[in-house]
């Protein structure tokens, strides 16, 4: 009698056989593409419509707010170096006479100690009015600079002259000399800030403002140019 044969146990490794090589190609391909279709989706999504337009509206009431700033800034300027310049032109004039720019010799007396300590006074006011102003647009900022430096320049002119009024004669001459130089130099540094001042005023809608310093022929200083003082501004009463 032949053994019955024990019933085979199946074969693990002839069960679910894995799918030919070419097939994982095309799946793991076909992903990709669902993959990089779905990231098209949400590049086109979040990039596409995202990008809104400005509102006109915003726009131009930011542009009218800014433009009333610079304005009121210009205007306080304006007001500033009128009253700076009322108080510097008789400054001006009286070291003209005492250091004539021409290098002539000084006609009458020579002013006394007394009343070059005033024209220092007188300087140092004039210099309060630049302080403490705000920060405005580049032509702005770049006029009050320019008037402030002036100023100071003015003062360092009284002091030398000061200072010439109490030395021996040689040093004497070259003080006066100095204090000749630092006035000519101050009042062309003013006139290019009074010109810079001149332009500004005109771009807010103030109009020409002309706050020069009597200035000699010869010392490179620039002067007012043909327009009248408000001409080109928003209001007819504008200096």
């Amino acid at each position: 009698m032949s053994a019955k044969k024990a019933p085979s146990s199946p074969d693990p490794s002839r069960g679910t056989q894995a799918p030919p090589p070419r097939l994982t190609w095309w799946l793991t391909a076909g992903s990709l593409l669902v993959v990089a279709a779905l990231v098209g989706v949400l590049v086109l999504t979040f990039t596409g419509d995202d990008h809104t337009a400005p509102d006109p509206a915003r726009v131009a009431e930011l542009q009218a707010s800014a433009q009333q700033r610079d304005r009121a800034q210009v205007d306080q300027l304006v007001e500033r170096t009128t009253a700076a310049h009322g108080q510097l032109v008789p400054v001006v004039e009286s070291l003209d006479a005492a250091v004539p720019p021409d290098g002539s010799t000084p006609a009458g007396e020579a002013p006394d100690a007394g009343e070059v300590d005033s024209w220092l006074e007188t300087v140092q006011e004039a210099a309060v009015h630049f302080e403490d102003a705000p920060s405005g647009s580049s032509g702005h900022n770049v006029a009050h600079a320019g008037l402030s430096n002036a100023v100071d320049l003015l003062g360092s002119a009284v002091v030398a002259y000061s200072n010439a009024e109490r030395a021996q004669d040689g040093q004497r001459a070259e003080l006066l000399e100095l204090a000749g130089d630092l006035r000519t130099q101050a009042v062309r540094g003013w006139s290019v800030a009074a010109t810079q001042l001149d332009m500004v005023s005109v771009e807010s809608g103030h109009g020409h403002v002309h706050l020069y310093l009597p200035a000699a022929p010869g010392s490179g200083a620039l002067g007012p140019d043909g327009a009248e003082p408000g001409e080109g501004g928003g209001d007819s009463g504008d200096q």
